[in-house]
């Protein structure tokens, strides 16, 4: 089985000699790059939710600050606005607030936490024209150098992928706090039923999501490379 590690495998591959069919590489070498275009796609897609999501969440707080500023002024000089105010205050709002800095923060580090290889260096393209190479020769090296870029994505995209369903989860328990909240204050005291609802929602959410099993191939993959 070929190791995760990279140093492992960079070691592994040096020992392969490869004695088959000029055309075999050139087509193993085209395979790859397909491969590689669909894990930056992947990417891709997981860069731009986690940044539309940072974005959204960053207005949604500056918002809530600007609202609870106004509301810290208004109080100085009346105690009618903070009792208007006050049963917004409650554990399900602050539930919700937490979620969604949590949020917010998960969505940073998926944005900015993403290193993708996608291509051969200038140096080893240099070293390449450089060298004496047969065509086969540099096909072969081709070939491992996808082999090895191919495994480094492979794990930036499991290692993004529960980071971003993180954000995603959490967005939808901001949400949910917030209606919850939203209840306290306006209808009365939340009902045992209603609560029990809304947790067996975010729970549904998670194991929907795949979550949990996303978090164990992370954790797996983090071994590997050890």
């Amino acid at each position: 089985m070929t190791s995760r590690d990279p140093d492992e495998l960079k070691e592994e591959l040096e020992e392969i000699e490869f004695s088959g069919d000029v055309e075999m590489l050139s087509d193993l070498r085209a395979e790859a790059r397909e491969t590689v275009n669909s894990q930056r796609k992947t990417l891709n897609d997981i860069d731009t939710k986690a940044s539309k999501i940072l974005r959204l969440n960053i207005t949604l707080i500056g918002i809530l600050v600007s609202v609870l500023s106004i509301a810290a002024q208004n109080d100085s000089g009346s105690d009618t606005t903070f009792s208007a105010a006050e049963p917004f205050v409650n554990t399900p709002m602050k539930i919700g607030i937490g979620s969604l800095v949590i949020s917010t923060a998960f969505a940073a580090v998926t944005y900015t936490a993403s290193e993708l290889d996608v291509g051969v260096s200038s140096d080893n393209l240099t070293a390449l024209l450089q060298a004496e190479f047969s065509q086969e020769d540099v096909e072969e090296l081709l070939v491992k150098n996808h082999i090895a870029r191919i495994n480094f994505n492979r794990s930036t995209n499991i290692r993004n992928i529960p980071l971003i369903q993180l954000t995603i989860i959490f967005v939808v328990s901001s949400v949910v706090f917030f209606a919850l909240g939203i209840y306290d204050a306006v209808i009365g005291p939340l009902p045992k039923w209603l609560s029990a609802a809304a947790l067996i929602v975010l729970i549904c959410v998670t194991v929907v999501s795949g979550l949990p099993m996303q978090l164990v191939r992370a954790v797996r993959d983090i071994r590997e490379w050890r």
